[in-house]
C-alpha cells in the first residue's frame, strides 16, 4: 500500500512538474514577437542598426538583399509599466544609400540576426549585451555599451583595425599584420596593420572585445 501511495505521489508531482513547464514556455511565447523583413540591398551602400539590450548577429546573405529578423521579448524587471513586445514594430529608413535599422522603442529585450551583401559599411550600436560579426568584408564600426563584441573575419580585407576596450581586454588574432598593443589599469587598446582596403574600428565600453583575422 505503502509503494501505491509513492508512486502515485510520485506520478503527480511529475504531472505537475511538466504542467508547469508546459505553462511556463506558454508564457514565454506570450511575451515574444518576431519581426522579419527583407530589403533590396540595390543603391544600398551603408547598413547601419541601431539595437539597445540583447544580442546582435551579422553575417553574409546569400543573395542581393538584406535579411532582418528580431525576436523581441519583456524585459526582466520593469513591473507593470513594462511594454509588450506585440507592440514592437521595425523602423526602416533608406536616407541616400544608407539603409538604418532599429526598433521603435528600447523597452525591449533584442535578438537580431542580419544577414547582408556586400556592401561598404557596416555601422552596428548595441546599448547592452552581445555583438557577433561573421564573413563580413567592408569598413565596420562596431559599438558595444556593456558587454562583448567577436569579430571573425578574413585578414586579407583590412587595412587597419582599431579596437578598444575602456573597461575590459581588446584582443586580436590575425594570420598576418602588424599589432600594437596599449594595456592601463583597466583598459586596453589594439591597433592591427593590415594589407587589405577595409577599415575596422570597434570599441566596448565595458567589456572585451575579440578580433579573429583569418
Amino acid at each position: 500500500m505503502k509503494n501505491i501511495n509513492k508512486k502515485s505521489t510520485t506520478a503527480a508531482s511529475m504531472i505537475a512538474l511538466v504542467s508547469c513547464l508546459a505553462v511556463s514556455n506558454v508564457a514565454k511565447a506570450a511575451n515574444e514577437h518576431v519581426l522579419q523583413q527583407d530589403v533590396s540591398a540595390q543603391g544600398v551602400t551603408q547598413f547601419e542598426l541601431d539595437a539597445h539590450v540583447g544580442t546582435v548577429k551579422v553575417s553574409s546573405s546569400a543573395d542581393d538583399k538584406i535579411h532582418i529578423y528580431v525576436k523581441v521579448s519583456e524585459k526582466d524587471g520593469w513591473g507593470v509599466f513594462k511594454s509588450s513586445p506585440k507592440d514592437a514594430k521595425l523602423t526602416v529608413n533608406n536616407n541616400h544609400g544608407k539603409l538604418s535599422v532599429s526598433l521603435n522603442d528600447d523597452d525591449y529585450g533584442e535578438e537580431w540576426h542580419i544577414q547582408i551583401p556586400q556592401l561598404e559599411t557596416l555601422d552596428v550600436d548595441l546599448g547592452v549585451g552581445e555583438m557577433t560579426v561573421k564573413d563580413i568584408s567592408a569598413n565596420l564600426q562596431l559599438d558595444v555599451g556593456v558587454g562583448e563584441v567577436k569579430v571573425y573575419s578574413d585578414v586579407n580585407s583590412f587595412g587597419v583595425a582599431n579596437v578598444e576596450a575602456g573597461v575590459g581586454a581588446a584582443q586580436v588574432k590575425a594570420s598576418s599584420g602588424t599589432k600594437d598593443a596599449n594595456r592601463a589599469m583597466v583598459s586596453e587598446e589594439v591597433v592591427w596593420r593590415g594589407t587589405g582596403q577595409y577599415k575596422m574600428d570597434v570599441e566596448v565600453g565595458v567589456g572585451d572585445a575579440s578580433i579573429t583575422l583569418d
